[in-house]
């Protein structure tokens, strides 16, 4: 379904990702996990069309994607949830969701927020309230939302995890795993490797902007050089 091959991003003269290679079938889920600027972020934006690759090629469903605008790849299929949620402050919680849904013919808009708020009831009831004022689970749900709003095939979500209490981190997994069960396959860049492993089907671990390691969830959970990088093993 998406495959990215001999990816190289530079900022300036310096290299941040150096020849990542991987893949993400269609109904998977997938993490890329490592510390803070291992280039999993990098890697993201580049492939949202945010930045430019200095080389190597991006891949999905057969179309080449590292040329396309950002529009052009939402308009392919692909949404992002950004590092750090990002809402609109002094916009409803009801008017982001609809900034998500720009390339949906307003007809089938209404269908596709049913179809939010089902998923994430604490919007509704919030769909009139200002965006900043939420906690931040609540905006990292209303950030998921609005990426859901346009329809993705495949979801890429950086950093989910980032910045919230426990009892919504544990949410949030639990609604990328429903999420996927209902048919959208996911990208996940975390640093919460223990919580990302867990619910994906494989994973690759990104260092210095090279893929290190690579398997399913379950065989780097039980990886000694992953336990001990990243799990506190």
């Amino acid at each position: 379904m998406f495959e990215v091959t001999g990816l190289k991003v530079n900022y300036g003269a310096i290299q941040a990702v150096r020849g990542v290679d991987f893949n993400v079938q269609d109904g998977e889920i997938v993490t890329l996990i490592g510390s803070n600027g291992a280039g999993k972020s990098t890697i993201v934006k580049t492939i949202s069309g945010l930045l430019r690759p200095s080389a190597g090629n991006i891949v999905y469903d057969n179309r080449g994607l590292t040329h396309l605008s950002a529009s052009r790849i939402v308009g392919a299929g692909i949404a992002q949830v950004p590092e750090g949620r990002h809402v609109f402050a002094g916009l409803s919680t009801m008017e982001n969701l609809k900034m998500g849904a720009y390339l949906v013919p307003r007809n089938e808009q209404q269908d596709v927020l049913d179809n939010v708020f089902d998923q994430f009831p604490v919007l509704k009831e919030r769909r009139n309230q200002d965006a900043a004022t939420l906690s931040g689970g609540e905006q990292q749900m209303l950030a998921m939302g609005r990426a859901l709003m346009a329809r993705p095939k495949l979801l890429l979500l950086d950093e989910p995890s980032m910045g919230l209490a426990p009892i919504y981190i544990q949410k949030i997994f639990d609604m990328i795993k429903t999420i996927n069960s209902q048919g959208t396959t996911v990208l996940l860049i975390e640093q919460n490797a223990l919580q990302a492993l867990q619910i994906a089907n494989r994973g690759y671990v990104i260092a210095s902007g090279n893929v290190k390691l690579s398997g399913t969830g379950q065989d780097l959970l039980a990886d000694p050089a992953v336990q001990k990088a990243y799990l506190g093993g």
